[in-house]
């Protein structure tokens, strides 16, 4: 389990990400640390790293999508920051 801090609407707010292990891949299930972002991102909450990176397949012209967005920003520079400098 992870925890990463992200930016959205000029606020500081936290996530936990739960990784699982489906069949050939792997999922980062993200539960927002505040109530209204959780209800927002309700149903789009699971990530799924393509080429090492992850990324929103939501548009980021909506909220949810901003949000998702933001938030596989976050965690794609977590995961660098931890594997070292030999990740970037």
């Amino acid at each position: 389990m992870l925890s990463i801090k992200f930016f959205f609407r000029a606020y500081e707010y936290y996530a936990l990400v739960r990784v699982k292990e489906k069949e050939t891949k792997m999922e980062y299930h993200i539960t927002v640390m505040n109530g209204e972002l959780e209800r927002l991102l309700y149903g789009n909450h699971v990530l799924v790293p393509e080429a090492g990176l992850f990324k929103s397949e939501l548009l980021p012209d909506t909220e949810v999508g901003s949000l998702k967005c933001i938030i596989a920003e976050a965690l794609n520079t977590q995961i660098a920051l931890a594997s070292g400098p030999e990740a970037r």
